[in-house]
């Protein structure tokens, strides 16, 4: 039985930090609070409950997450807020040691156990957090958009099985569990009928869905029956290069499916990709982008790197930037290898100083830079779907074309005024500035 909700605390505001499957999480939490009578409301609206969902990922993601802790004790202690619940990926990576530092927190609650994280903040007390129930939403939660109406998320799966040496999603997340195609699709449904235009399927690893069930890649078969249901754009995020294979290939040749790649190599030094416990390799990950190439003529590929590993010499890092050259990867983001305790590499000798890690990425964003430069500059007068997301300024309106996946990839700015009516229409593309591209309605 659900515990009845406090009179004291009825309004709940979010603050949603890291990845787009976080914000999924907060949606579904926030669904939960709904349905025991608490309103979500924004962090403006004097809430009673201020609820954090941290990210946990590396020491830049963990340093934001601390800080907006701190920020909301301090809120607390003023008076403007009254309880202060924070969970997720940082809280279930160091629930023990935080336990302590944040004390003043209400509840500290990590990934699992969901509904109990919500039967305690509804009945207004603090909880301990039990780490005994792996969660794993389904269409039954109902999610209230914390995006824009006209763009969502579905998490396809959770969890992740692979072992990469860097990195602790496995520690935080448990093990890949797949969701059931037939649950994507209920959810995929409503979202359409609520005016959603672009549907991003995201995962861990989405080339891997299914796979849990001991057969092959479930990822073609759920691409075909999503796409049937005609959204103007579906776009899978998360592929794992080693798993794409034809069958997976084939699977993106549907209707309203973009042919958008989101592949993190992150390198393609073999030396460097055995300690980070990844396969691939210069021709492997070479070939790959050629056959999606083959397939897609207009296939957009977005990789990410991660530079100054421990051991990384100037050779390595060459090979690097000779293959974002060479692949001419429209879209590449770059991390600056960040220690994590209790992963493989964490005692790994021949780290490199943060001068030498700093210069890398800078030097493997200036390829970036080129690459995005001659993408944009063959953009230009083509007439292509604009995604309406905001007022820029009172008569022009920021959004995204379909080679721009939300956050990463930058925006568009269309000179005509925002209207909260607006679905998608084509604009033609009349230059750029870096990231933002600029358009004109046709």
């Amino acid at each position: 039985m659900r515990e009845k909700q406090s009179t004291e605390c009825r309004r709940a505001a979010f603050v949603s930090l890291g990845c787009f499957k976080n914000t999924v999480d907060s949606e579904v939490l926030a669904g939960m609070l709904q349905e025991r009578g608490l309103a979500v409301v924004s962090e403006y609206e004097k809430p009673d409950w201020l609820i954090i969902n941290t990210c946990g990922f590396i020491r830049d993601a963990k340093e934001e997450s601390i800080g907006e802790i701190l920020a909301a004790l301090e809120k607390k202690e003023k008076g403007e807020i009254r309880r202060l619940a924070v969970f997720g990926c940082l809280i279930q990576r160091y629930y023990r040691e935080l336990r302590e530092t944040f004390a003043a927190a209400d509840i500290l609650w990590g990934v699992n156990d969901t509904e109990a994280l919500a039967d305690a903040i509804a009945a207004g007390r603090p909880a301990v957090y039990p780490d005994r129930q792996l969660f794993l939403y389904n269409d039954t939660h109902q999610r209230p958009a914390f995006t824009t109406a006209n763009s969502s998320f579905i998490k396809i799966s959770e969890g992740c099985d692979m072992a990469c040496s860097f990195c602790a999603i496995p520690q935080i997340r448990g093990p890949f569990r797949s969701r059931s195609i037939p649950s994507i699709l209920r959810e995929a449904e409503a979202l359409k009928k609520r005016g959603v235009e672009e549907l991003n399927l995201i995962s861990q690893n989405s080339t891997h869905f299914g796979r849990d069930r001991g057969g092959p890649s479930l990822l073609p078969a759920l691409l075909k029956a999503v796409s049937s249901l005609g959204f103007r754009w579906l776009r899978v995020l998360y592929l794992m290069p080693e798993e794409v294979t034809p069958e997976i290939l084939e699977g993106f040749d549907q209707p309203s499916l973009l042919p958008y790649f989101d592949l993190p190599f992150q390198h393609v030094s073999p030396r460097i990709l055995r300690k980070m416990r990844r396969n691939g390799g210069y021709a492997a990950n070479l070939g790959l982008v050629r056959d999606i190439r083959r397939h897609f003529p207009g296939a957009v590929l977005r990789s990410t790197f991660i530079v100054g590993f421990p051991g990384e010499s100037e050779d390595d890092f060459r090979q690097l930037l000779d293959f974002a050259a060479e692949a001419g990867l429209e879209r590449i983001g770059v991390f600056a290898f960040s220690p994590e305790e209790n992963t493989g590499c964490f005692a790994l000798p021949g780290r490199k100083s943060p001068r030498t890690i700093a210069e890398r990425k800078r030097r493997l964003l200036d390829v970036g830079d080129r690459n995005l430069r001659r993408f944009n500059k063959g953009l230009v007068g083509k007439t292509l779907d604009f995604l309406p997301l905001g007022p820029w300024t009172h008569d022009s309106t920021i959004g995204r074309l379909w080679a721009q996946a939300p956050e990463v990839d930058g925006h568009c700015r269309v000179k005509v005024r925002y209207s909260e009516a607006a679905t998608m229409y084509p604009v033609r593309v009349s230059g750029y500035e870096n990231e933002m591209l600029l358009g004109e309605k046709s």
